[in-house]
């Protein structure tokens, strides 16, 4: 059975990039920006999903050009917007506060919600001191109210991952039963040092990206897994009229994963 292929980019059609634990500053991260940018030039992409452990170790922003500026200057320098959201390095200056208020990170709060094309994005903060009362209740309102025919919710900290934290039952009680209520597709994290796709939980797809720059972490594929590396790595994901397609791409510029992930 030959390779899914990405349809053409036409009217309709989002295309976007996702990448988590990035804020290294090392030459992985920067040659992984290098790679994002060679993606975008062959085939323009409408924004870039941080998800979150932007600046290590510690969020501090004095670090900013090291650890997002250099390493994704031509992205930058093309206009393409990044949107981020908070992990839990991130949070250990101010409570995260500076990153919140950097423009160049996208960020309209420490939960927000934004529309391209036909993708809505849910982008969360999922760290322990999070205001969940709060967010829970806006995520629900969000949820139920989007018209879009892609949900796509990011947060830091995986639901489901055969990595070094596997599986989060406190997040899934969280999450899961309200993004399936509602239709969400794909949920997107960070936290563990890998790229892992899930096979179809409940009709979500959990997607691992947190291969940005960090030091690689171990992940044995469990039977929920469809694929997993431990590599470092990005998604280029495009939200087709009828699919999302997906294409994981290493360090080097090569393939280590294509999927696509049909509408529910």
């Amino acid at each position: 059975m030959p390779p899914p292929q990405l349809p053409a980019s036409g009217r309709g059609a989002t295309r976007f990039l996702a990448v988590a634990d990035t804020g290294s500053g090392d030459g992985n991260q920067r040659a992984l920006g290098g790679q994002m940018a060679a993606v975008h030039r062959r085939r323009p992409v409408d924004l870039v999903v941080l998800g979150g452990d932007n600046i290590y170790p510690s969020g501090d922003m004095a670090l900013i050009e090291a650890t997002f500026l250099k390493p994704y200057a031509e992205l930058l320098a093309a206009g393409v917007p990044f949107h981020a959201v908070l992990g839990n390095h991130d949070i250990r200056t101010a409570n995260g506060n500076p990153q919140v208020a950097y423009k160049p990170f996208g960020m309209k709060g420490r939960y927000y919600t934004l529309r391209r094309g036909d993708v809505a994005f849910f982008m969360l903060d999922t760290n322990g001191n999070a205001d969940w009362q709060r967010q829970l209740s806006w995520l629900r309102t969000s949820l139920a109210t989007s018209t879009a025919p892609w949900k796509v919710v990011v947060g830091h900290h995986p639901i489901y991952s055969s990595g070094l934290y596997g599986n989060d039952p406190g997040l899934k009680a969280k999450l899961s039963a309200l993004m399936r209520q509602h239709g969400v597709q794909l949920y997107i994290n960070g936290h563990e040092h890998n790229y892992e796709r899930s096979k179809p939980i409940d009709g979500i797809t959990y997607l691992v990206v947190g291969g940005g720059g960090a030091s690689l972490r171990p992940v044995i594929a469990t039977a929920q897994t469809a694929k997993a590396a431990s590599v470092f790595s990005f998604a280029e994901i495009e939200a087709g009229p009828r699919q999302l397609s997906l294409v994981a791409w290493d360090k080097n510029g090569r393939e280590i994963d294509r999927a696509v992930i049909a509408s529910r």
